[in-house]
């Protein structure tokens, strides 16, 4: 009796295990968690963790559980996978037939996390075209003066087909503090506390593809700076960009194109001038940790002094997964206007470092 224990012990991985890949010869049991024609990422039932797969090196693979393919043109596959190359995945429908699906066709194939599962676990499978995250990060140095920043965003993001839609809202702020107590009166606070930031963004693009490299795209930018005196700055864009680097893990893009650029100043002043708006865009996933690094910058002259007026942004972040869907985000940005608003410094840089939430 305790020999067939034992042997029902050693058979349980194999048993539960609903996933087989092979690989080289080797037959792994466990779940597929995702494919691309990059990689294969599953759950082994040999250790904790995920392992990560060359497409390339897989000769089969056989999963229990129906994967939903979304196609660009709309349409929409499910079944279990049945195999994977680098060009396609096949998977079995319901009639019994098969279908390879190219990978340059599949828009997302998420695995379906079962009915009982939790809505953040079925969001990829009810909503696949939809994606955003949730941003808390703060800084805080000491020196001659001691700084603090919090910042606080969310985005919400929408990929089907050829369109792309991004929405994104932030609020930074941001205070700076002298110490210049007199060592004779402990007791009274004599520190100079000021605020350095105090801004709210507001950010929506949609692209458009009109080649696999070529796209359209209109914007619109809205912020309130209270240390530049500024009330609102409307900022719409139209243009065209170029993908000049595009695979799975790097995408890197220019775009240009016109700008017409409104401020209202506390006080009620305004101004407005047609600008040219030059920017640039890059979303690596690094090879390490499952980490990714995002960088945009924006270069936006006046059409009728572009040399002596003219606004010039550049952010990017790097976001180190921690656990599935919470991300250590750490972020630089660094702003220039050349024609700063009175008492309002013509640079800023700010550096935070915090939490993002992906759902």
């Amino acid at each position: 009796m305790h020999r067939c224990l034992f042997a029902l012990l050693l058979c349980a991985p194999s048993l539960a295990a609903a996933d087989r890949v092979t690989v080289k010869g080797t037959v792994l049991e466990g779940t597929v968690k995702s494919i691309s024609a990059k990689e294969v990422v599953m759950e082994t039932v040999y250790g904790k963790g995920t392992l990560t797969l060359a497409t390339e090196d897989v000769t089969a693979l056989e999963t229990d559980a129906p994967f939903h393919v979304y196609k660009a043109d709309d349409g929409t596959e499910v079944g279990p996978l049945v195999g994977v190359t680098p060009e396609a995945v096949t998977l079995a429908r319901r009639d019994g037939t098969r279908v390879a699906i190219p990978f340059e066709d599949v828009q997302a194939a998420p695995r379906d996390p079962g009915p009982e599962a939790s809505w953040l676990a079925r969001r990829p499978v009810d909503n696949p075209w939809w994606s955003g995250t949730v941003d808390l990060s703060w800084a805080s140095f000491d020196a001659a003066t001691h700084t603090t920043a919090l910042a606080a965003g969310f985005g919400v993001r929408r990929e089907r087909g050829p369109d792309r839609t991004r929405f994104t809202a932030s609020y930074l702020r941001a205070t700076t503090r002298e110490d210049e107590d007199d060592p004779g009166t402990p007791d009274v606070d004599e520190s100079d506390k000021e605020i350095t930031g105090d801004e709210l963004r507001g950010f929506l693009r949609h692209e458009h593809d009109l080649t696999a490299r070529v796209f359209g795209f209109g914007s619109l930018e809205a912020e309130h700076d209270g240390i530049e005196n500024l009330a609102v700055r409307l900022i719409p864009k139209l243009g065209a960009g170029y993908k000049v680097v595009k695979t799975e893990s790097i995408l890197f893009s220019v775009d240009a194109g016109f700008a017409y650029v409104y401020q209202r100043y506390f006080g009620g002043d305004t101004e407005s001038f047609p600008a040219l708006a030059f920017g640039a865009e890059s979303d690596w996933k690094l090879p390490w940790l499952g980490a990714s690094w995002r960088t945009r910058l924006d270069y936006l002259p006046s059409i009728a002094d572009p040399m002596e007026d003219y606004r010039l942004r550049a952010e990017t972040a790097l976001l180190i997964p921690i656990v599935e869907q919470l991300s250590l985000r750490a972020s630089v940005v660094d702003e220039y206007n050349s024609q700063p608003a009175d008492e309002a410094v013509a640079n800023s840089l700010t550096t935070l470092l915090g939490l993002s939430f992906v759902y």
